[in-house]
């Protein structure tokens, strides 16, 4: 039997408000047919009321510590790829950001192809749209440019050297033996902390995802873009039929139904009185679903 594993990470308060909305919508549409696991780096553990919450939703809360050499200078969003070389007991590991909620079932086996990393293209060509940044990332590993293309998800939707968005990567537990969260946190490293390219920050991890697949030989399998549906500056769309919110901020949520009937399934699951519990902080958060630009 495939087993499926889906982790986030919750570090602060903000985090940790963010991920028991994702938990509670995943557990809504999934139920038990995955493992949920938040990753708290340097035990920032959240509150007892919090960590119940998420034990009520079957959460698996997982400390881990950050290296002060991993990476050049500091760089938090480089705690999903540390977070996805943690140890994990499943078939497939699907790593997904904190600011995202998911709004109907998916089939997460069936998003999978052999040998291949499950992707959705990024919006917009958000790094190396001008100038020579990429030839020089790829030359830094002495890789040719790439000749394919994927086509962007938002605005013009134009076609783009393969560029995906790190909200959520879905790969096998092993590649021929190699384990890819690994490979990624190798590649990430290293470009970080040798490549003479500017504007690294806060776009390493998209930009080293194809560039550990081109260095190791695996393949790229591009999803529809409903399973990373970016709806940041974005106004409801009623034809839409996302999988999963990719949000950003509590206040773009507002405006699309299903990510407020998601907020209303925690809170009736949660119930006042463990809510009550909370830090004001966790419920602040919510709060600012409906809050000003």
């Amino acid at each position: 039997m495939t087993k499926v594993a889906i982790f986030f990470v919750v570090q602060g308060v903000g985090l940790q408000a963010q991920g028991l909305l994702l938990a509670s919508s995943l557990r809504a549409h999934l139920g038990d047919k995955v493992d949920l696991i938040a990753y708290i780096p340097d035990g920032d553990m959240p509150s007892e009321a919090v960590c119940a919450a998420y034990a009520s939703l079957r959460v698996d809360l997982r400390a881990f510590e950050v290296p002060k050499t991993a990476w050049a200078k500091p760089y938090p969003h480089g705690n999903k790829i540390l977070a996805a070389t943690q140890p994990r007991d499943a078939d497939i590991h699907v790593f997904l950001d904190t600011d995202m909620v998911c709004v109907a079932p998916i089939d997460f086996k069936g998003i999978m192809a052999p040998g291949k990393v499950s992707v959705v293209p990024e919006g917009i060509p958000s790094w190396g749209k001008t100038g020579d940044r990429w030839d020089r990332a790829y030359a830094h590993f002495d890789l040719p440019m790439p000749t394919e293309r994927v086509r962007l998800t938002r605005r013009k939707r134009r076609e783009f050297l393969p560029y995906f968005n790190a909200g959520l990567v879905a790969f096998h537990d092993s590649y021929d033996g190699r384990n890819f969260a690994e490979l990624w946190y190798e590649t990430a490293r290293d470009f970080d902390v040798n490549c003479a390219v500017g504007g690294k920050r806060p776009w390493l991890d998209q930009i080293t995802l194809p560039l550990t697949m081109a260095r190791f030989g695996i393949g790229y399998n591009v999803i529809p873009a409903e399973h990373n549906f970016s709806i940041s500056g974005r106004p409801f769309e009623p034809n839409a039929r996302p999988k999963i919110l990719h949000y950003h901020r509590m206040r773009y949520g507002a405006d699309w139904p299903q990510f407020t009937a998601e907020m209303t399934r925690m809170i009736d699951w949660l119930g006042d009185t463990q809510i009550s519990a909370f830090p004001p902080e966790v419920i602040e958060v919510w709060e600012g679903v409906a809050a000003a630009p």
